[in-house]
């Protein structure tokens, strides 16, 4: 396997798109728009006589919709900006032994048995090493590495862990 390296300077849209996708792929995501689609028919059928029942109905519909995405940016915003690690760009190293990160003096490796999941989007690719806790490579930042990085996770990893496309 031939070594792959590239930077990534975390940006704040970069840090929005995983928080929206964390939020919103998978059955709690699906049953947020759908309670929040289920408030916005309620009130275009006229459901509930009162202003204040309206207007109820009117912030769940937006709750999934507009308030949580427009949070889900603040609080991208906030943890690009006070995350000291996002200060500077992380250097990756991928090779047959796992995946390293470094930055300046400091490195840390990952192999390949402790990856939990990895999910390509249209975007980014998303190396998880838990439920929550996540690497975020932009495509913009692997560039021509993109095909070299799904063969290597491909191989590396077992089918169920990869959810990269087929390119």
């Amino acid at each position: 396997m031939e070594e792959i390296r590239f930077s990534v300077k975390m940006k704040v849209n970069t840090m929005y798109r995983f928080l929206m996708y964390h939020g919103y792929v998978g059955v709690s995501g699906i049953i947020n728009l759908v309670i929040s689609g289920g408030a916005l028919v309620m009130l275009i059928a006229g459901v509930g006589d009162t202003t204040a029942s309206k207007v109820a109905l009117g912030i769940i519909a937006a709750l999934f919709t507009v308030i949580n995405p427009l949070y889900l940016y603040y609080k991208a915003a906030k943890q690009v900006k006070l995350t000291p690690m996002f200060a500077k760009p992380l250097e990756y190293r991928i090779d047959e032994e796992g995946l390293t990160v470094s930055q300046e003096e400091e490195a840390l490796t990952v192999t390949w048995d402790e990856l939990r999941r990895v999910v390509e989007t249209s975007k980014d690719f998303y190396v998880y090493l838990s439920l929550t806790r996540a690497y975020i490579f932009p495509k913009e930042d692997v560039g021509e590495a993109q095909a070299a990085l799904r063969e290597a996770v491909r191989t590396h990893t077992k089918p169920q862990i990869c959810k990269c496309k087929l390119k």
